[in-house]
Protein backbone atom coordinates (compact mmCIF):
# COMPACT_ATOMS: atom_id res chain seq x y z
CA UNK A 1 0.00 0.00 0.00
CA UNK A 2 1.67 3.29 -1.12
CA UNK A 3 2.93 5.07 1.87
CA UNK A 4 0.92 8.44 2.86
CA UNK A 5 2.10 11.58 5.01
CA UNK A 6 1.63 11.57 8.40
CA UNK A 7 -0.31 14.60 9.51
CA UNK A 8 -0.92 16.01 12.58
CA UNK A 9 -2.66 19.43 14.23
CA UNK A 10 -0.96 22.52 14.48
CA UNK A 11 -2.76 23.08 17.92
CA UNK A 12 -0.58 24.97 20.39
CA UNK A 13 -2.87 23.47 23.85
CA UNK A 14 -3.12 19.72 24.42
CA UNK A 15 -5.40 18.03 26.81
CA UNK A 16 -3.84 20.02 30.01
CA UNK A 17 -5.38 23.30 28.12
CA UNK A 18 -9.17 21.71 27.80
CA UNK A 19 -11.27 23.11 30.56
CA UNK A 20 -12.78 20.23 31.19
CA UNK A 21 -15.92 20.83 33.60
CA UNK A 22 -16.67 23.89 31.12
CA UNK A 23 -17.06 21.47 28.60
CA UNK A 24 -19.13 18.91 30.16
CA UNK A 25 -21.14 21.58 31.18
CA UNK A 26 -21.62 22.96 28.04
CA UNK A 27 -22.74 19.30 26.61
CA UNK A 28 -24.77 18.00 29.46
CA UNK A 29 -27.10 21.98 30.08
CA UNK A 30 -27.90 21.38 26.15
CA UNK A 31 -31.74 20.34 25.72
CA UNK A 32 -32.08 17.59 23.13
CA UNK A 33 -34.87 14.85 24.20
CA UNK A 34 -34.39 11.52 21.38
CA UNK A 35 -35.95 12.92 18.25
CA UNK A 36 -35.98 16.07 19.11
CA UNK A 37 -32.02 17.24 19.08
CA UNK A 38 -32.13 20.29 16.67
CA UNK A 39 -33.86 22.23 19.08
CA UNK A 40 -30.24 22.65 21.39
CA UNK A 41 -27.99 19.88 21.64
CA UNK A 42 -27.03 19.41 18.05
CA UNK A 43 -26.05 22.97 17.81
CA UNK A 44 -23.82 22.97 20.88
CA UNK A 45 -22.29 19.58 19.92
CA UNK A 46 -21.36 21.15 16.40
CA UNK A 47 -19.28 24.33 18.02
CA UNK A 48 -17.31 22.23 20.30
CA UNK A 49 -16.53 20.16 17.04
CA UNK A 50 -15.81 23.41 15.27
CA UNK A 51 -13.71 24.42 18.30
CA UNK A 52 -11.80 21.39 18.81
CA UNK A 53 -10.76 21.08 14.93
CA UNK A 54 -8.94 24.11 14.96
CA UNK A 55 -5.50 23.77 14.27
CA UNK A 56 -5.87 20.41 12.12
CA UNK A 57 -5.04 20.26 8.40
CA UNK A 58 -8.21 20.50 6.11
CA UNK A 59 -10.30 19.60 9.15
CA UNK A 60 -14.02 19.23 8.35
CA UNK A 61 -17.39 20.11 10.42
CA UNK A 62 -20.72 19.00 9.24
CA UNK A 63 -24.61 18.10 9.92
CA UNK A 64 -26.87 16.30 8.11
CA UNK A 65 -30.36 16.13 7.44
CA UNK A 66 -31.05 14.07 10.84
CA UNK A 67 -28.88 16.38 12.98
CA UNK A 68 -26.09 14.12 13.32
CA UNK A 69 -22.64 15.80 14.07
CA UNK A 70 -19.79 15.27 12.26
CA UNK A 71 -16.25 16.08 12.53
CA UNK A 72 -13.24 14.88 10.21
CA UNK A 73 -9.38 15.44 10.81
CA UNK A 74 -6.16 13.48 9.31
CA UNK A 75 -5.85 12.14 5.94
CA UNK A 76 -4.85 9.01 4.26
CA UNK A 77 -5.31 5.28 5.67
CA UNK A 78 -8.36 3.73 6.89
CA UNK A 79 -11.58 5.79 7.61
CA UNK A 80 -12.35 5.24 10.98
CA UNK A 81 -15.63 6.12 12.63
CA UNK A 82 -16.06 6.65 16.37
CA UNK A 83 -19.44 7.31 17.19
CA UNK A 84 -21.48 8.51 20.77
CA UNK A 85 -24.93 9.72 20.80
CA UNK A 86 -25.90 13.39 22.02
CA UNK A 87 -29.57 12.75 22.62
CA UNK A 88 -31.09 12.45 26.07
CA UNK A 89 -34.31 10.49 27.36
CA UNK A 90 -37.22 12.81 28.69
CA UNK A 91 -40.93 13.36 29.17
CA UNK A 92 -43.28 14.92 26.65
CA UNK A 93 -47.00 17.08 27.42
CA UNK A 94 -49.79 14.34 27.55
CA UNK A 95 -52.89 16.99 28.28
CA UNK A 96 -53.15 19.77 30.54
CA UNK A 97 -55.52 19.92 33.65
CA UNK A 98 -58.53 22.38 33.87
CA UNK A 99 -56.31 24.15 36.35
CA UNK A 100 -53.37 24.22 34.32
CA UNK A 101 -51.23 21.38 35.54
CA UNK A 102 -49.27 18.94 32.99
CA UNK A 103 -49.94 15.49 32.47
CA UNK A 104 -46.66 13.78 30.98
CA UNK A 105 -45.38 10.56 29.19
CA UNK A 106 -41.87 9.10 29.04
CA UNK A 107 -39.91 9.52 26.14
CA UNK A 108 -37.44 6.82 26.01
CA UNK A 109 -36.65 5.44 29.26
CA UNK A 110 -37.44 8.23 32.68
CA UNK A 111 -38.37 5.84 35.61
CA UNK A 112 -41.01 7.96 37.24
CA UNK A 113 -40.22 6.63 40.79
CA UNK A 114 -37.49 9.46 40.36
CA UNK A 115 -39.42 12.12 39.73
CA UNK A 116 -41.84 13.58 42.55
CA UNK A 117 -40.13 16.83 43.65
CA UNK A 118 -37.50 17.14 41.05
CA UNK A 119 -36.91 20.65 38.69
CA UNK A 120 -37.74 19.85 35.18
CA UNK A 121 -38.01 22.73 32.05
CA UNK A 122 -40.99 22.18 29.43
CA UNK A 123 -39.68 23.36 25.79
CA UNK A 124 -42.82 25.28 24.90
CA UNK A 125 -42.82 28.77 23.19
CA UNK A 126 -40.64 29.46 25.57
CA UNK A 127 -38.32 27.54 28.36
CA UNK A 128 -40.72 26.86 31.62
CA UNK A 129 -39.37 26.19 34.81
CA UNK A 130 -42.01 23.19 36.62
CA UNK A 131 -42.01 20.93 39.26
CA UNK A 132 -42.91 17.84 39.47
CA UNK A 133 -45.69 17.03 42.26
CA UNK A 134 -47.95 14.04 43.81
CA UNK A 135 -49.98 13.18 46.62
CA UNK A 136 -48.33 13.43 49.59
CA UNK A 137 -47.40 9.86 51.09
CA UNK A 138 -50.04 11.47 54.16
CA UNK A 139 -52.35 11.25 51.99
CA UNK A 140 -52.18 8.07 49.41
CA UNK A 141 -53.33 4.73 50.85
CA UNK A 142 -49.92 3.12 50.66
CA UNK A 143 -46.85 4.74 51.53
CA UNK A 144 -45.19 2.11 50.45
CA UNK A 145 -46.21 1.82 46.42
CA UNK A 146 -44.10 3.63 43.76
CA UNK A 147 -45.78 6.93 41.93
CA UNK A 148 -46.81 5.92 38.61
CA UNK A 149 -47.39 8.19 35.52
CA UNK A 150 -51.18 9.09 36.12
CA UNK A 151 -50.37 10.25 39.52
CA UNK A 152 -47.69 13.09 38.36
CA UNK A 153 -48.11 16.37 37.39
CA UNK A 154 -46.10 19.13 36.18
CA UNK A 155 -46.05 22.42 38.25
CA UNK A 156 -45.87 25.76 36.26
CA UNK A 157 -47.13 27.92 38.97
CA UNK A 158 -48.89 29.82 36.15
CA UNK A 159 -53.21 30.34 35.61
CA UNK A 160 -54.36 27.46 33.34
CA UNK A 161 -54.90 30.38 30.88
CA UNK A 162 -51.25 31.37 30.71
CA UNK A 163 -50.07 27.74 30.59
CA UNK A 164 -52.73 26.82 27.08
CA UNK A 165 -51.04 29.95 25.91
CA UNK A 166 -47.35 28.74 26.15
CA UNK A 167 -47.87 24.86 26.33
CA UNK A 168 -49.08 22.19 24.00
CA UNK A 169 -49.54 18.52 24.02
CA UNK A 170 -46.28 17.28 22.71
CA UNK A 171 -44.14 19.75 24.09
CA UNK A 172 -41.17 18.08 25.24
CA UNK A 173 -40.00 17.83 29.08
CA UNK A 174 -36.44 17.66 30.51
CA UNK A 175 -34.68 17.27 33.66
CA UNK A 176 -33.43 20.75 34.86
CA UNK A 177 -30.09 21.72 32.79
CA UNK A 178 -28.37 22.92 36.15
CA UNK A 179 -24.32 22.61 35.74
CA UNK A 180 -22.42 19.40 36.28
CA UNK A 181 -21.94 18.62 40.05
CA UNK A 182 -18.65 18.20 41.28
CA UNK A 183 -18.57 15.57 43.49
CA UNK A 184 -15.62 13.81 45.71
CA UNK A 185 -12.58 11.79 44.25
CA UNK A 186 -12.77 12.88 40.66
CA UNK A 187 -16.82 11.96 40.41
CA UNK A 188 -18.88 14.20 38.42
CA UNK A 189 -23.05 14.02 38.22
CA UNK A 190 -25.71 15.73 36.01
CA UNK A 191 -28.43 14.60 33.71
CA UNK A 192 -27.31 12.99 30.22
CA UNK A 193 -24.11 12.30 30.63
CA UNK A 194 -25.69 9.34 28.86
CA UNK A 195 -24.26 9.65 26.52
CA UNK A 196 -23.24 13.52 26.11
CA UNK A 197 -20.09 12.42 28.91
CA UNK A 198 -18.68 10.14 25.61
CA UNK A 199 -19.32 13.37 23.51
CA UNK A 200 -16.44 14.72 25.06
CA UNK A 201 -14.53 11.76 25.26
CA UNK A 202 -14.22 12.19 21.63
CA UNK A 203 -13.73 15.73 22.06
CA UNK A 204 -10.97 14.83 24.76
CA UNK A 205 -9.75 12.38 22.01
CA UNK A 206 -9.56 15.01 19.26
CA UNK A 207 -7.49 17.66 22.04
CA UNK A 208 -4.97 14.22 22.16
CA UNK A 209 -4.53 13.72 18.83
CA UNK A 210 -2.91 17.25 18.21
CA UNK A 211 -0.39 16.05 20.06
CA UNK A 212 0.16 13.09 17.68
CA UNK A 213 1.42 11.87 14.50
CA UNK A 214 -1.66 9.43 12.76
CA UNK A 215 -2.02 7.87 9.52
CA UNK A 216 -5.82 7.31 8.80
CA UNK A 217 -9.24 9.58 8.54
CA UNK A 218 -11.24 10.08 11.43
CA UNK A 219 -14.43 10.72 11.76
CA UNK A 220 -16.32 11.81 15.38
CA UNK A 221 -20.05 11.57 14.78
CA UNK A 222 -22.30 12.52 17.51
CA UNK A 223 -25.71 10.73 16.64
CA UNK A 224 -29.22 11.67 16.89
CA UNK A 225 -32.01 9.14 17.98
CA UNK A 226 -29.81 6.42 20.02
CA UNK A 227 -32.33 5.99 22.72
CA UNK A 228 -35.35 5.08 20.73
CA UNK A 229 -34.60 4.17 16.65
CA UNK A 230 -31.34 3.98 16.15
CA UNK A 231 -31.70 6.40 13.42
CA UNK A 232 -28.58 8.60 13.66
CA UNK A 233 -26.09 5.65 13.85
CA UNK A 234 -27.89 4.19 10.41
CA UNK A 235 -28.14 7.32 8.20
CA UNK A 236 -24.31 8.12 9.60
CA UNK A 237 -22.88 5.24 9.36
CA UNK A 238 -23.84 4.54 5.86
CA UNK A 239 -22.95 8.12 4.61
CA UNK A 240 -19.93 8.04 6.18
CA UNK A 241 -18.86 4.24 4.84
CA UNK A 242 -15.99 3.92 6.98
CA UNK A 243 -13.23 0.83 7.40
CA UNK A 244 -13.86 0.29 10.72
CA UNK A 245 -15.97 1.88 13.26
CA UNK A 246 -15.66 2.27 17.45
CA UNK A 247 -18.97 3.10 19.29
CA UNK A 248 -18.51 4.65 22.98
CA UNK A 249 -21.55 4.29 25.19
CA UNK A 250 -21.82 4.34 28.93
CA UNK A 251 -22.53 0.80 30.74
CA UNK A 252 -23.73 0.11 34.36
CA UNK A 253 -21.63 1.53 36.91
CA UNK A 254 -21.27 -0.54 40.49
CA UNK A 255 -23.01 1.30 43.67
CA UNK A 256 -24.07 0.21 47.12
CA UNK A 257 -27.21 -0.76 45.73
CA UNK A 258 -26.24 -1.99 42.09
CA UNK A 259 -23.64 -4.62 43.14
CA UNK A 260 -24.05 -6.53 39.96
CA UNK A 261 -22.26 -3.18 37.71
CA UNK A 262 -18.83 -2.92 36.91
CA UNK A 263 -15.86 -1.08 39.00
CA UNK A 264 -16.14 2.98 38.02
CA UNK A 265 -12.06 2.89 37.64
CA UNK A 266 -12.21 0.62 34.93
CA UNK A 267 -13.14 1.16 31.05
CA UNK A 268 -14.92 -1.66 29.92
CA UNK A 269 -14.62 -3.24 26.56
CA UNK A 270 -17.14 -5.28 24.75
CA UNK A 271 -17.09 -8.81 22.97
CA UNK A 272 -19.79 -10.65 21.47
CA UNK A 273 -21.69 -11.10 18.46
CA UNK A 274 -21.85 -7.24 18.02
CA UNK A 275 -18.48 -6.67 17.91
CA UNK A 276 -15.92 -7.68 15.20
CA UNK A 277 -12.94 -9.98 16.90
CA UNK A 278 -10.25 -8.05 15.24
CA UNK A 279 -11.25 -4.21 16.36
CA UNK A 280 -11.73 -6.01 19.80
CA UNK A 281 -7.89 -6.85 20.10
CA UNK A 282 -7.03 -3.92 18.58
CA UNK A 283 -8.64 -1.88 21.40
CA UNK A 284 -6.91 -4.46 24.22
CA UNK A 285 -3.68 -3.73 22.70
CA UNK A 286 -4.76 0.01 22.51
CA UNK A 287 -5.54 0.14 26.25
CA UNK A 288 -3.25 -1.63 27.38
CA UNK A 289 -0.40 0.24 25.73
CA UNK A 290 -2.05 3.15 27.31
CA UNK A 291 -1.71 1.79 30.43
CA UNK A 292 -5.33 1.87 31.75
CA UNK A 293 -7.27 -0.39 33.78
CA UNK A 294 -9.78 -2.37 32.00
CA UNK A 295 -12.22 -5.42 31.75
CA UNK A 296 -14.49 -7.66 29.37
CA UNK A 297 -18.13 -6.81 29.15
CA UNK A 298 -19.59 -9.71 27.29
CA UNK A 299 -22.48 -9.12 25.28
CA UNK A 300 -23.99 -12.04 24.06
CA UNK A 301 -26.58 -10.78 21.95
CA UNK A 302 -27.21 -7.13 20.30
CA UNK A 303 -25.54 -4.61 22.82
CA UNK A 304 -28.45 -2.19 22.96
CA UNK A 305 -25.67 0.99 21.42
CA UNK A 306 -25.18 2.45 18.42
CA UNK A 307 -22.82 -0.48 17.61
CA UNK A 308 -25.91 -2.66 16.60
CA UNK A 309 -27.06 -0.59 13.80
CA UNK A 310 -23.35 0.59 12.87
CA UNK A 311 -22.01 -3.02 12.53
CA UNK A 312 -24.41 -3.41 9.55
CA UNK A 313 -24.34 -1.02 7.86
CA UNK A 314 -23.54 -1.68 4.09
CA UNK A 315 -21.75 -4.61 3.89
CA UNK A 316 -20.89 -4.72 7.17
CA UNK A 317 -18.84 -2.42 9.40
CA UNK A 318 -15.63 -3.93 11.96
CA UNK A 319 -17.01 -2.65 15.50
CA UNK A 320 -15.81 -2.40 18.52
CA UNK A 321 -17.49 -0.83 21.85
CA UNK A 322 -15.94 1.05 24.72
CA UNK A 323 -17.80 1.71 27.33
CA UNK A 324 -16.86 3.25 31.10
CA UNK A 325 -19.60 2.56 33.41
CA UNK A 326 -22.22 4.63 35.00
CA UNK A 327 -24.13 5.18 38.04
CA UNK A 328 -28.29 5.80 38.14
CA UNK A 329 -28.61 5.58 34.51
CA UNK A 330 -31.65 7.44 33.24
CA UNK A 331 -31.35 9.74 36.06
CA UNK A 332 -31.61 13.57 36.84
CA UNK A 333 -28.31 12.41 38.77
CA UNK A 334 -26.53 10.35 36.28
CA UNK A 335 -22.88 9.80 37.76
CA UNK A 336 -19.35 9.41 36.26
CA UNK A 337 -15.55 8.23 37.08
CA UNK A 338 -13.95 11.67 34.99
CA UNK A 339 -10.82 10.22 34.90
CA UNK A 340 -12.37 6.31 33.15
CA UNK A 341 -14.19 9.13 31.08
CA UNK A 342 -11.09 10.68 30.22
CA UNK A 343 -9.39 7.07 29.42
CA UNK A 344 -11.79 6.29 26.66
CA UNK A 345 -10.61 9.18 24.78
CA UNK A 346 -7.04 8.01 25.60
CA UNK A 347 -7.94 4.43 24.09
CA UNK A 348 -9.01 5.96 20.61
CA UNK A 349 -6.38 8.11 20.33
CA UNK A 350 -3.91 5.27 20.79
CA UNK A 351 -5.35 3.20 18.62
CA UNK A 352 -5.68 5.72 16.09
CA UNK A 353 -1.91 6.23 16.29
CA UNK A 354 -1.09 2.38 16.46
CA UNK A 355 -2.96 2.46 12.83
CA UNK A 356 -0.80 1.26 10.09
CA UNK A 357 -0.50 0.10 6.58
CA UNK A 358 -1.53 -3.91 8.19
CA UNK A 359 -4.84 -2.57 9.52
CA UNK A 360 -6.65 -4.98 7.20
CA UNK A 361 -4.45 -7.65 7.89
CA UNK A 362 -5.29 -6.54 11.67
CA UNK A 363 -9.37 -7.02 10.78
CA UNK A 364 -9.02 -10.51 9.35
CA UNK A 365 -10.91 -12.91 11.13
CA UNK A 366 -9.03 -16.19 12.12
Amino acid sequence: MEKIPLRRGRGKEGPKGMDEIKVLNRLAKAVGVTGFEQAGVTETVTELFRESTEGFDGAKVWNDHNGNAFAEVGQGGPKLLIMAHLDEIGMAVMKIEDNGMLRMASVAGVDPRVLPGSEVRVAGKKELRGIVGAIPPHLTASKKKAYKWDELTVDLGLPAERVRELVSVGDRITFCPDDVLELKNGFVSSKSLDDRALVFAELYCLELLKKRRFDCRVVMCASVNEEKTGLGARTASYSVDPDMAIVMDVTFGKAANTPDGYDMDKVMLAFGPNIHPGMFKMLKSAAEEAKIKWEHEPCMGATGTDATDVQISRLGVPCGLISPPLRYMHTNAETIDLETLKNCGRICAEFITALGPDWRDKLCLD
